[in-house]
């Protein structure tokens, strides 16, 4: 057992949870492609999340305060916020360009952080956001492609904007809200969320039990991994890292679902992965470091 963490464990930490993230865009675009409705594929995914994680938040819903409790419901309808653009985008538009606009968040975070916390963003964030994006652009693109602010895109980039407000929230709510708890509440508001908009949509009431069958394994291994586990992951060790550094670190998303394509043979190896993880990765060092000469 590690006694005293460093900040480098907190950061080795979040890289874990970025990497579970990154399956979610895969798992998500398989389950939108059976016909489900983003918003009852949110009521499954995260009222499922919030059943496996109920056992494991009883002690702290006793426990719970006011605070805690106004605290968990407003990052939950933020969480929800974000999630809920990003998957009806997805449903429209390529894994690539999702992810690839998704990761907008990193140049919004530091100014959702500042608006939140007064927490002026460093000097270095800017040019290491900037990088960020030129480096995951050259990763996601292809030859002939290019990225149009389609519906799809533009709701991406909404989904975004509330990425970039749950990450800011993290840091705050983290403090005071234990990591369970936290990530009980969000994912019970997601899921309550999904299932309003189902049932004022119709949209449940038109679900199929083939759609159910087809979309059985990616809901429950989106619901385990990226959800639950990574998200608590992230409520637990992000309060005790910069928030902006932490926003270069999840830009990784990108870069982790491009390999994981890889390796299963989704796309093939090109110089867009070399070229575009090499940028990214030295953007992670700017944001870490700040070019200071004794990184």
């Amino acid at each position: 057992m590690i006694k005293e963490k460093t900040p480098s464990f907190y950061y080795a930490m979040l890289l874990v949870t970025t990497a579970a993230w990154s399956m979610s865009f895969i798992w998500s675009k398989q389950v939108t492609n059976t016909g489900m409705s983003s918003e009852v594929y949110l009521f499954v995914r995260y009222g499922a999340a919030s059943l496996l994680l109920l056992p494991f938040s009883i002690n702290s819903l006793k426990r719970m305060t006011k605070k805690q409790f106004l605290a968990g419901v407003t990052m939950g309808l933020i969480f929800f916020g974000g999630i809920f653009f990003q998957t009806v985008g997805i449903s429209m538009t390529s894994p690539s360009n999702s992810s690839f606009i998704t990761t907008a968040y990193v140049v919004m975070a530091p100014f959702t952080t500042w608006l939140m916390t007064r927490e002026k963003p460093s000097k270095s964030i800017y040019p290491a956001a900037a990088m960020c994006l030129v480096g995951i652009y050259v990763l996601s693109m292809r030859p002939g492609e290019t990225i149009a602010l389609s519906t799809g895109n533009l709701l991406t980039l909404i989904g975004a904007l509330g990425w970039a407000l749950q990450l800011s929230y993290t840091s705050v709510a983290g403090r005071f809200v234990p990591p369970v708890l936290l990530s009980f509440l969000s994912f019970s508001v997601t899921s309550l969320g999904g299932l309003a908009l189902a049932l004022v949509g119709g949209s449940l009431k038109a679900a199929t039990a083939a759609q159910f069958s087809a979309a059985a394994l990616p809901i429950i291994l989106a619901a385990i991994f990226p959800t639950i586990v990574a998200n608590m992951v992230q409520v637990w060790a992000q309060p005790k890292v910069n928030a902006n550094n932490a926003a270069i670190i999840y830009s990784l998303e990108a870069v982790f679902a491009t390999i994981i394509s890889i390796l299963i043979g989704m796309e093939p190896w090109s110089a867009n992965v070399a070229v575009g993880g090499a940028v990214i990765f030295a953007a992670v060092l700017l944001a870490q470091f700040g070019g200071k000469r004794n990184a």
